[in-house]
């Protein structure tokens, strides 16, 4: 199973119980046996843009990975076993679904930053109007602008053969 080092929080494959030396900050700790008294029904989910998905059931939450909702660096904290937020994937069931996704931490999902260094983060506000409709010409011009060079030269020379095609039919006549 994977667990997540209880110092920096980097994921390690381990089995229940077993001892364990984090390959990254070289802490030592036990990974933590299954206890099937204290399964935790509902999480509180802390997404990286700074909402909070509460109270979800697993069966809530594995909808929410699967749908991409909730990403690999997403934390949570469950309603049993204390306050600290611990990764999304160091649950057994999560994990299964990233794993199934493909999706992996990063080798920077565990790591500490210091406050302040990041930045102010802001949050759009939750009363904002939605962003207006785009016309027409508008998503023709973005479309345009993201297009690939290879896409846009397959349809010139296209439009260059049917150009040549219809000369041709007009100078056999």
């Amino acid at each position: 199973m994977r667990v997540a080092c209880p110092e920096c929080t980097t994921p390690v494959d381990a089995g229940p119980g077993e001892e364990v030396i984090c390959p990254a900050c070289m802490a030592r700790f036990h990974a933590p046996a299954p206890s099937h008294a204290q399964a935790a029904r509902r999480f509180d989910v802390h997404l990286p843009d700074g909402t909070i998905l509460s109270r979800q059931t697993v069966y809530a939450l594995r909808e929410h990975i699967y749908t991409g909702k909730v990403p690999i660096t997403a934390r949570m904290r469950p309603d049993v076993g204390g306050d600290e937020l611990v990764p999304v994937y160091s649950h057994p069931p999560f994990a299964q679904i990233f794993a199934l996704l493909n999706v992996e931490p990063s080798l920077t999902s565990g790591t500490r930053h210091i406050a302040g260094w990041a930045g102010k983060r802001t949050t759009p506000a939750k009363d904002s109007a939605p962003p207006p409709p785009v016309s027409r010409q508008e998503n023709t011009r973005r479309f345009l602008q993201q297009a690939s060079v290879p896409l846009l030269l397959a349809l010139g020379v296209g439009a260059f053969f049917v150009l040549l095609l219809i000369v041709a039919m007009f100078v056999s006549w």
